[in-house]
């Protein structure tokens, strides 16, 4: 049976689409982990805007009022630029996802390559058999 011409590229084709997977895999960790980090700043806004109107109606400071103005200013601006970072990482993953795709694509026409070459040498295979039967079959009658 004749080796397969394409298996050292089907073989790196294969560990191309490992890698990118990996890279994708760890794409996506961090996409959800900015996801995970901008609900815990959404969640402190919440909490703070709760204490804000808490300590309002018992009574503050102009002081105390503008410190919690400031800070949930910068808390906003937190959330806005973790909100840019997801944006960013997102893409990233589709980037990495698109790239993996691409792998596979190449992976699987390799394969089907190589699944056309085993039925071809199973043809071959099978034809020679047959040839050689026939020709024994031919040679056993008795004439």
């Amino acid at each position: 049976m004749a080796q397969f011409r394409f298996a050292f590229l089907l073989e790196l084709a294969i560990g191309a689409r490992e890698d990118a997977a990996r890279l994708m895999q760890a794409s996506q960790a961090n996409w959800l982990s900015a996801q995970g980090k901008l609900e815990q700043v959404d969640q402190y806004r919440v909490e703070y805007r709760a204490r804000l109107l808490g300590s309002g109606q018992g009574g503050m400071s102009i002081v105390q009022w503008r410190d919690f103005q400031l800070f949930l200013a910068k808390l906003d601006d937190v959330a806005l630029s973790q909100q840019l970072e997801i944006e960013r990482l997102a893409s990233m993953y589709e980037a990495r996802r698109d790239a993996w795709l691409e792998c596979e694509k190449k992976v699987k026409a390799f394969e089907a390559l190589k699944q056309r070459h085993l039925s071809a040498e199973m043809q071959k295979e099978l034809r020679n058999e047959q040839r050689i039967n026939d020709e024994f079959n031919t040679r056993q009658r008795p004439r």
